[in-house]
């Protein structure tokens, strides 16, 4: 059985689809507010899960850390 979600994101920030270097998904990455919010899993589990390489990331020139939703999800699954 195939599942699908779709979650919604609303906020002031640009949100622009990209590949996910890691799981080449195209995906609109996410902030670690937003991941809390769309997957309910704490901010400290999120970043351990970053840590352990579970949820894949990427860190923006300014030191944001945006997070590939599909592997968070997968997680929260």
């Amino acid at each position: 059985m195939e599942k699908h979600e779709v979650v919604v994101i609303r906020g002031s920030r640009r949100l622009n689809r990209v590949l996910c270097s890691n799981c080449s998904e195209t995906v609109v990455l996410v902030t670690i507010e937003e991941a809390v919010k769309m997957s309910g899993i704490s901010a400290r589990a999120i970043y351990h899960l970053l840590e352990a390489g579970e949820v894949h990331f990427a860190e923006t020139a300014e030191g944001m850390t945006l997070i590939c939703p599909a592997t968070l999800l997968a997680q929260a699954g």
